[in-house]
């Protein structure tokens, strides 16, 4: 493998909340890469997840299995270590979960992320990432994307709680603002995110597993549009936003969209992305199938903000995001176990603490 260690980041201790999760896995995977030493917090309650935890181990990644929502147990782990950089990533991750569990979504994604942040006021790691969502936004069904000024709100138990946590994160944003010592810290309104390695109910991985078991995909809704995006890039973007807080080039309290510079696209053009990349057997139905719960048609962000404070550009176009999402599943399905396939997909990337670091997606496509 290609050395990809950056000594900006040789020894720095980070602590990932939902590391086992599906972005929290490639993020650790990055960071350990990169140099740092991570330390993840996960319950683990999904076989992906504690799946995932197995392989992070043997990556160097040792994970506390325990729930954001037991406070004693975070803030003891968060204060055993002096921790230069906290992401926050545990959540209930799901609308559709929202719907058939909201007091779990709330205590998890609300509740959850109070408990967090008052362990970063005991705790003052220099700097802190609070990720939501695109959801966060009261949805107008508008046709321009969403920019960070405009109005939380939200329209399900899961966009709702995510709202929630903005608004928590604002109020501690200011209390370690005013502490000479407190946590810089920002917050990540993050679009659709994609790639290898995700097994939850969504539209790529419900794609994939039909291309392998040759079913034709249905999908809810072939004109509804999402800011898809491919993993590798929101780690790459994620990278340079905790070296901008730790280096002070960044401000706390900030707001940022993490979206791609084409908006987004349509379910019916990233599955038929996908198709292209599997090529044979690889169908998309014309026929659509009903949801289980009601979503919004539209919903895009925008994402100029983070891509200028960050000099950070998106390095995949839908085509390439989908073709690295088959080739991550192709070389797990031939036998290339998890942590090796995502580490190859890293090492092609390139990473490095420069927006400029070498760009070969057409590697990372396999």
């Amino acid at each position: 493998m290609t050395p990809t260690t950056d000594p900006g980041w040789a020894g720095k201790q980070v602590l990932v909340t939902g590391n086992s999760g599906f972005v929290g896995s490639w993020l650790s995977m990055v960071l350990t890469a990169l140099g740092a030493v991570v330390q993840g917090y996960s319950d683990n309650a999904e076989p992906s997840s504690a799946l995932r935890a197995r392989w992070l181990r043997d990556a160097g990644v040792e994970t506390v299995r325990a729930d954001v929502r037991d406070f004693d147990r975070l803030s003891a782990v968060m204060a055993a270590t002096d921790f230069d950089l906290v992401v926050h990533l545990a959540a209930q991750p799901l609308v559709g979960a929202g719907y058939r569990d909201p007091r779990l979504t709330f205590d998890t994604n609300v509740g959850g992320t109070v408990n967090l942040l008052e362990a970063v006021r005991l705790a003052r790691p220099r700097a802190l990432i609070s990720v939501t969502s695109d959801k966060v936004y009261r949805n107008r069904s508008w046709p321009r994307p969403y920019r960070e000024t405009d109005e939380l709100g939200g329209g399900c138990p899961y966009s709702v709680s995510k709202a929630a946590a903005e608004i928590v994160f604002e109020g501690y944003a200011d209390l370690y603002a005013a502490e000479p010592d407190g946590a810089r810290a920002a917050s990540v309104r993050l679009g659709n995110v994609v790639g290898g390695g995700d097994y939850a109910d969504r539209l790529v991985p419900n794609c994939l597993r039909a291309f392998d078991g040759a079913e034709p995909v249905i999908l809810h809704d072939r004109a509804a549009a999402r800011p898809w995006q491919h993993v590798l890039d929101v780690c790459q973007g994620l990278v340079l936003l905790a070296e901008g807080l730790l280096r002070g080039r960044v401000p706390g309290g900030q707001h940022f969209n993490f979206a791609p510079p084409f908006q987004g696209a349509t379910t019916w053009e990233l599955a038929s992305s996908l198709a292209t990349a599997w090529g044979h057997g690889a169908v998309v139905s014309e026929v659509e199938k009903p949801r289980d719960c009601p979503e919004e048609r539209m919903l895009f962000l925008d994402g100029h903000k983070a891509a200028a404070a960050l000099d950070w550009r998106h390095r995949f176009d839908l085509a390439a995001t989908a073709e690295a999402a088959v080739a991550w599943q192709r070389a797990v399905a031939a036998g290339t176990s998890p942590r090796v396939a995502t580490q190859d997909q890293i090492d092609a990337f390139s990473f490095g603490s420069s927006a400029a670091a070498a760009v070969r997606p057409e590697a990372v496509r396999g």
